[in-house]
Formats: C-alpha cells, sequence, structure tokens
C-alpha cells in the first residue's frame, strides 16, 4: 500500500524518476491522503515530461541561498540576519527536497522537531521555543512568498499551518535582582545594562552608541537609528550614564562607545551569552531577557509619576499604546494601590455617615423648635 498511517496523520510513499517520494499527506483521513498522492504523482509526470509552462522548480537548498541575496538587498542588516539564521534550520530540515515538494503536513513535522530534543542527519538539535519556530515559520512563508514572485509556479505550505501561540515574557526585576544581576555581570555587559535601565534605551541602541552623538555639557545622547521618526530621539543622561559614558569616551579608540572586542573599528554584536551567565551566577529566577531591562525602566519612571505621553517619547515610541505594553505595576506598587482604594472607600463611608448625622440632627432640630 502507497499509504500508510504515522501518528494520527498519513504518508504517501512512492517512486518518481528514480527518487522515492515519501512525505506527509497532512491529512488525517485516509481516502483524503489517496486524493494528495495522486495529485502529487500527477504534478511530479508533469513536470518531469515538460508539460508545465512553469519555470523549473529549483530545490530548497538552492532558492533559500537565492532568497537571502534578495533579503540583503530589501531588508535591514538585524531582520538579513534572522532570516539567514532561521535559513539554516529550514535548510537542515528540509534539505534536498524540490520547493514543490515540501508540503503542510511537512511544516508541520518540522514545527514538532524543533520544539524537541533530537538528531537531525548528523547533528543533534536542542529543543527551542515556539517563539523561536514561529520566526522561522515566518522565514519560510516569506520565502515562498518571493518564489512566487520570481514565477514559480508553488503553493505556499505555510499557509494553513497554526503558529504556536506567543504568551507576553514581559519581566520587570526587583531592586534586589538589579542589585545582584550587576554584582555578577562583566564589563561592558555591566555599563550597557546601566545605560538601559537609566535611559530605556533598546539594546541595539545602546551597541551603536557613538561619541559624536554624544553631548557631555548638555548631558544628552543622540539616537539617529529607527524605523520612525520617534525612535531617533535625543535623551538624557542621568549622573551615572554622563559617567560611564565620559570613561568610555575617554579610553575608547574606535567611534563607537561599545566597540567589538574583536574588532574596535565595529560596534559590539551582541552580550547574550555574558546576560545568561551573569543571570546563572545571581541565580535569579525566573529568569529575565536583556530587553526587559527597557521595560523596567518603563514601569519604575510611571511608578516614578511620569505622564505616559512623555514616556512614549522617551521610548520612542509612536503611540501611547504601544508604551501601555511595557507598563507592568510591581507588586508592592499594587498592594499600594489597593490600599489607596481601601482609605478612599473608608473616607467616603465616613463622609456619607457624617452627612446623615448632620441632617438628622439638622431635622431634629426643626422638629424641637416647631
Amino acid at each position: 500500500m502507497s499509504v500508510y498511517r504515522r501518528g494520527k496523520t498519513w504518508w504517501y510513499v512512492f517512486e518518481s524518476g528514480g527518487r522515492k517520494i515519501q512525505e506527509s499527506s497532512g491529512f488525517r483521513n485516509k481516502t483524503a491522503a489517496l486524493r494528495a498522492e495522486a495529485k502529487r504523482r500527477i504534478d511530479l509526470l508533469e513536470r518531469r515530461a515538460g508539460l508545465t509552462r512553469s519555470k523549473p522548480i529549483p530545490k530548497f537548498d538552492d532558492f533559500s541561498k537565492q532568497f537571502l541575496e534578495w533579503s540583503k538587498q530589501q531588508h535591514r542588516p538585524k531582520t538579513y540576519e534572522l532570516h539567514s539564521g532561521n535559513c539554516k534550520a529550514l535548510r537542515r530540515f528540509f534539505r534536498g527536497k524540490w520547493l514543490d515538494e515540501i508540503t503542510q503536513g511537512m511544516v508541520e513535522d518540522f514545527k514538532l522537531a524543533r520544539r524537541q530534543e533530537k538528531r537531525w542527519g548528523d547533528r543533534d538539535e536542542i529543543a527551542v521555543s515556539g517563539v523561536t519556530v514561529n520566526r522561522a515559520l515566518s522565514t519560510l512563508r516569506l520565502i515562498y512568498s518571493y518564489a512566487e514572485r520570481c514565477d514559480y509556479r508553488v503553493s505556499n505550505p505555510v499557509k494553513h499551518v497554526a503558529f504556536f501561540r506567543e504568551t507576553g515574557r514581559t519581566r520587570i526585576i526587583s531592586a534586589e535582582e538589579e542589585q545582584a544581576y550587576l554584582a555578577k555581570t562583566s564589563q561592558p555587559l555591566r555599563d550597557i545594562a546601566r545605560v538601559m535601565l537609566d535611559t530605556g534605551m533598546r539594546p541595539e541602541e545602546v551597541f551603536r552608541i557613538e561619541t559624536a552623538n554624544l553631548d557631555f555639557v548638555q548631558r544628552t545622547v543622540f539616537n539617529p537609528f529607527g524605523k520612525t521618526k520617534a525612535a531617533r530621539r535625543r535623551l538624557t543622561m542621568t549622573d551615572e550614564v554622563w559617567s560611564i559614558l565620559k570613561k568610555r569616551t575617554a579610553s575608547s579608540q574606535s567611534s563607537y562607545v561599545f566597540s567589538s572586542p574583536a574588532n574596535p573599528e565595529k560596534r559590539i554584536g551582541s552580550v547574550r551569552k555574558a546576560h545568561d551567565a551573569a543571570v546563572r551566577r545571581a541565580k535569579i529566577t525566573p529568569e529575565f531577557r536583556l530587553y526587559d531591562l527597557r521595560h523596567t525602566y518603563a514601569s519604575r519612571a510611571v511608578m516614578a509619576g511620569v505622564d505616559l505621553p512623555t514616556l512614549a517619547a522617551l521610548l520612542g515610541h509612536t503611540s501611547i499604546q504601544m508604551t501601555m505594553r511595557y507598563v507592568h505595576p510591581a507588586e508592592e506598587h499594587k498592594r499600594e494601590a489597593a490600599s489607596k482604594i481601601e482609605k478612599f472607600k473608608t473616607a467616603s463611608a465616613i463622609e456619607l455617615a457624617s452627612r446623615s448625622q448632620r441632617v438628622t440632627t439638622k431635622v431634629t432640630t426643626v422638629e424641637r423648635v416647631q
């Protein structure tokens, strides 16, 4: 039999042009799987016979490289790096497959495989988060959209694939956690973290600070980068940030304040390993991301009385709605708010009782006079 069940899904296997075709139909119904197999056979026969007018379909390995060349010209460097990393994972799973061979069922298998520790080919793969899988699926979807624009007759197998649900990972660190974390960080991470906590800048913005954009007289740092006008903003330095940047500028051999250890002419690229190690050494649980230092700044600013329009400008947001996603009061501030509400209710009840007493007294006095 050319179709068989693997788990809850039916697969088909047959030979075409001397090549073994073994794929998931993406269906749980045997009849639907047989129809999918028949359609797959016909598509392959038409392609081999040259009956299709479309361009010859390339293999995924080759086309993903072509896609990256296009992405390098069309996207920002950070976006290109993301697609490049995703393509490496996708090529390991879809290696040797023709672009039109990849089905929805195979994409579903990719989703599950990435969420589990298993061996692909000659290497062990570590399980990754649903968020990481979703980013790879977004890249795969874009690859097929680009293929359609290149006039390849292919259908997008990601079209009906459900992405993993992404829950908010926002984390606000406490003053105690901040102290423990900074005590265990190495340089330049310690200075980068301090700048983020005092200015709310994004990690990438701190990495790209140039000495030419610092004004130590006016005590400001200008960020000329960003997709929006709001992101390109001028921020005021705190005393500690002023001291950190002044010291680093004086000793810097580069135009960047935080230059790469490997090449002083380039900015630092990442401090993720140093951050993860510092969190482990500080024994902070649950763990937090470097980006959460920006969330912490936003929440502390609101608790300190900074109004939302001003905070939106400081964070480089185009709308207050975006800023609201960053604001997460700490538990002690929630308790303080509940206490204020309770005091207000008590004061209101006392005032109401006092009014009633005054009215009763007035009525009694009038009755006595009469």
